[in-house]
């Protein structure tokens, strides 16, 4: 099913246009489209394009937000760190508790450690009193399984003994985290649900805020990417959730988004480490990570640098791969990691928020109500996190609610969806009859996840190709080229680039 943008009547006219496919503006279109508006999804490219389907796979239970190196004087010297830090562990709990226990997330639990040394970056005890505070303000369901371990027990631990410094080891404090089988699939998800509420999507299609009409509604110009058709659509509200685009959708007055760039590498590693995975800060003092992708696949990351330029041609590096290998060389020497072991490799940018006060940008999830700006009932999101995208989802339920009211014809909100009959389907081909799939990319990296299992080969790409081809009126060299797009794309974004001479 080719997804194209058809022109239509002038009085084409929503409720909400949320634009952006990622997380957050899935998540919001899913919670509108069941309360009763009338919704329309503008997204540039495929559904998790952007960060969502780049990120580090973590649905964390918030100890990062307790991350310093001196968390007494930090934190009495400075409350409003400390209280704000509560607040978003809090809601990392809550999130934790929501996906992990809901059997359609595709989640599993592991193992995640944190190692300590005489020469820091955090003692024991302040890791076990972060997980201590976690356990009296989050849900005590999923447990954290709280494990406290002395230097000897690390010493035998299947990773501990491959850390670093073993003589100056102090122990390892080990808790149960949770990561996401396939981030791409909860973008996926939500739009397929809200489209069952009637939501309308369109992909590769371009969206642009023209301006208001005589009836005070905004107007939005969408362009296909795919063979340049236009339409004009109407709409009350407008959610810009374009992720690291959010300052291209319109000029809002004011930077929104300050981009940085994260990257990873993946590595197969011995027995023991499956379901386990590794916590710490690097020598740069951001957080450092060594999780479990599946199988004997092992990824570390992610860099923490600042990003300006398009996030459409984010990829990993020579000096990312070196910053990364080298860090992972130093915390586990033990495992006398090499370049050569490195079997892929990926980067994402964050959409984190513009301020003066955070160089690199600030992490809380914020929103931005843009009529000061000239945009009366136009939001936009920054910082929001994949594992908060449905408490992102509500909460801008509530911020469209309050200032457009019910839904425009109340008959919809008692409307009741029916699910689409689940029949045996091969995936390949529901990726792109149901979940609108367009090219190569989408069915293997986005819906199948088979990147993520190892890199695409010419054959089974072509075998991929033939498979969907009689769905999208593919011929034979229309074929071929989806097939070299395909492995050039996979090439740039999960390929390790060669080694400098």
């Amino acid at each position: 099913m080719e997804q194209t943008v058809q022109l239509r009547s002038a009085e084409d006219c929503f409720d909400v246009v949320v634009i952006g496919g990622g997380v957050n503006g899935t998540a919001s279109l899913r919670e509108l489209s069941r309360a009763g508006y009338s919704t329309l999804l503008a997204e540039a490219d495929d559904l998790a394009s952007g960060a969502s389907g780049r990120s580090s796979r973590m649905l964390h239970c918030g100890l990062r937000y307790f991350e310093t190196v001196n968390p007494v004087r930090d934190f009495v010297g400075n409350p409003q760190r400390f209280f704000s830090a509560l607040s978003m562990a809090r809601d990392a709990m809550e999130a934790r508790r929501e996906l992990a226990l809901d059997d359609e997330v595709d989640t599993r639990a592991i193992e995640l450690s944190f190692p300590a040394w005489t020469d820091g970056p955090f003692p024991r005890w302040q890791i076990s009193a972060g997980l201590r505070l976690l356990g009296l303000i989050g849900p005590k369901d999923p447990p954290l399984d709280r494990h406290v371990r002395n230097a000897r027990e690390t010493r035998n631990h299947p990773i501990g003994r491959h850390l670093r410094n073993p003589d100056k080891l102090t122990g390892m404090v080990s808790f149960r985290e949770y990561l996401f089988g396939a981030p791409e699939r909860l973008c996926i998800d939500n739009a397929l649900d809200a489209e069952t509420h009637g939501a309308e999507l369109c992909l590769q299609t371009r969206a642009e805020i023209l301006g208001k009409d005589t009836d005070g509604l905004w107007r939005i110009a969408l362009e296909s990417r795919k063979d340049g058709r236009g339409r004009e659509v109407r709409a009350r509200s407008i959610l810009n959730m374009a992720g690291t685009w959010s300052d291209t959708v319109g000029d809002f007055g004011k930077r929104l988004i300050c981009g940085t760039k994260g990257a990873h590498i993946i590595i197969r590693l011995p027995d023991g480490f499956a379901d386990r995975g590794i916590a710490t800060l690097h020598r740069g003092g951001h957080p450092f990570y060594g999780l479990p992708l599946g199988d004997d696949r092992f990824y570390f990351g992610p860099t923490e640098t600042l990003f300006e330029g398009d996030a459409r041609d984010i990829q990993a590096d020579n000096e990312d791969i070196e910053f990364l290998l080298g860090e992972a060389r130093h915390l586990l020497p033990g495992l006398d990691l090499k370049r050569g072991d490195i079997e892929q490799c990926w980067a994402g940018v964050r959409p984190l928020t513009s301020d003066p006060r955070y160089p690199m940008g600030a992490r809380a999830r914020t929103i931005h109500d843009l009529g000061p700006q000239g945009f009366e009932n136009v939001l936009a999101m920054t910082g929001g996190p994949v594992m908060s995208h449905r408490s992102a989802g509500r909460l801008m339920l509530e911020q469209v609610r309050a200032r457009i009211g019910a839904p425009r014809d109340a008959t919809l909100s008692a409307r009741k969806a029916e699910a689409p009959a689940k029949t045996r389907v091969d995936p390949v081909i529901e990726a792109v009859t149901r979940e609108h799939a367009f090219d190569l990319n989408g069915v293997l990296s986005k819906r199948a996840g088979a990147t993520w299992k190892s890199l695409v080969g010419h054959d089974a790409a072509m075998q991929t190709a033939q498979e969907i081809a009689p769905h999208l009126s593919w011929d034979a060299t229309r074929t071929n080229n989806e097939v070299f797009q395909f492995l050039a794309r996979q090439a740039k974004e999960f390929g390790v680039p060669a080694a400098p001479k």
